[in-house]
C-alpha cells in the first residue's frame, strides 16, 4: 500500500466530510461569512433538521470540527513525508495552533464560541489520527 497517496487523499476525505457535515446539519445563518458574501439560495435553511440531543450536538458541531483539524494534520503528513522532523515540527505548531485559535474565542474580538467539546474532539482526532501513523510507520518499517 502507498501510504502518501493514502495519507492525501485521507486528508481530503476528512476535509470534505467535514464540510458535508457542517453544510447539511448546520443552521448557517449567524455565519460570519455570509455577512460579507451573499448566502446560496440552498443554504438559507437547515437541509436536514436533528432532534436536540447530545449524540446529535456532536455530530453537528464538534465532529465537523475535530474532522477539520485531523485534515490538516494528515495533510501536513502528506507534503513532508519524507521529513519527519519537519513534519513533526509544523503538526505541533499546529496543535498549538489550533487550541489558541478555540482559546481565542473566549475573547469578544474573536468571532466564534469557545466549546470544552472541540478541544475534546480536536485532542480524540488529534490522538486517533496519531495512533494511525504510529500503525502504518510500523508496518512500512517492518515490511
Amino acid at each position: 500500500m502507498k501510504i502518501r497517496p493514502f495519507y492525501g487523499l485521507l486528508s481530503i476525505l476528512t476535509l470534505v466530510l467535514g464540510m458535508i457535515i457542517f453544510l447539511l446539519f448546520r443552521d448557517l445563518n449567524n455565519m460570519l461569512l455570509f455577512s460579507w458574501l451573499p448566502k446560496p439560495e440552498f443554504l438559507k435553511t437547515t437541509l436536514i433538521p436533528l432532534k436536540p440531543s447530545l449524540f446529535s450536538d456532536i455530530f453537528r458541531y464538534n465532529i465537523p470540527d475535530m474532522l477539520w483539524f485531523v485534515s490538516a494534520i494528515l495533510f501536513f503528513r502528506f507534503i513532508w513525508f519524507y521529513k519527519i522532523n519537519v513534519q513533526k515540527a509544523y503538526i505541533a505548531c499546529f496543535y498549538g495552533t489550533g487550541i489558541i485559535f478555540e482559546a481565542s474565542q473566549l475573547s469578544k474580538n474573536i468571532p466564534g464560541t469557545f466549546d470544552w467539546m472541540d478541544v475534546l474532539f480536536m485532542g480524540i482526532g488529534a490522538f486517533v489520527e496519531g495512533l494511525l501513523y504510529k500503525f502504518l510507520q510500523k508496518g512500512i518499517l517492518h515490511e
